[in-house]
């Protein structure tokens, strides 16, 4: 147990959680679409470092339009699960993080504009500052999480999705260039 009483037993198993859904469940796709493990390790990567970007990278690997959005969106999957654990748990075990959460939540909260619609901020925040930031500003304003959860990770695969067939054409351009 840590401080507050958190069971150490309930961060562990989120970090498993979100290993199987981040990187066990794209190596297994990758498995079915038969892509060689190192091309989903490399995919994998790219989508932690270039988020929706990695569909590019994907793209330039030869890889399925299906493996590609698959395995992109398990990643931020995993990710946008692990960090609102993190911030729950990080909340709960830390006075000082359980007080500045509460000035937040009560600066920000009282707002009905902000509780009711400010979620769908994230639509936009997703797109221009990514899966990374959003989670984090969800939590400390309170928002709900599965909505939260939704609109991130949901806005993610709709850029993904775009931007398939955009990289596609893409790469054709550039290699038709040298050819």
């Amino acid at each position: 147990m840590s401080e507050q009483g958190i069971p150490a037993r309930a961060l562990f198993r989120d970090i498993i959680i979100a290993l199987c859904i981040s990187g066990i469940a794209p190596l297994m796709a990758g498995f079915f679409f038969m892509a060689t493990p190192a091309s989903v390790l490399a995919l994998m990567s790219a989508t932690l470092i270039l988020e929706y970007g990695a569909v590019f990278f994907g793209t330039a690997l030869g890889m399925d339009n299906a493996l590609i959005f698959i395995v992109v969106s398990l990643v931020a999957a995993g990710i946008i699960f692990f960090q609102f654990s993190l911030f729950d748990h990080a909340g709960k075990s830390s006075p000082r993080v359980a007080r500045f959460l509460e000035r937040t939540r009560g600066k920000y909260g009282s707002s009905r504009y902000i509780k009711k619609y400010g979620v769908f901020a994230l639509v936009p925040g997703t797109l221009v500052v990514g899966f990374y930031v959003c989670p984090a500003m969800a939590w400390l304003i309170g928002w709900d999480r599965k909505t939260a959860f939704i609109i991130i990770l949901g806005t993610f695969c709709v850029a993904s999705a775009f931007l398939l067939p955009v990289s596609e054409g893409l790469i054709q351009w550039i290699t038709s260039l040298w050819g």
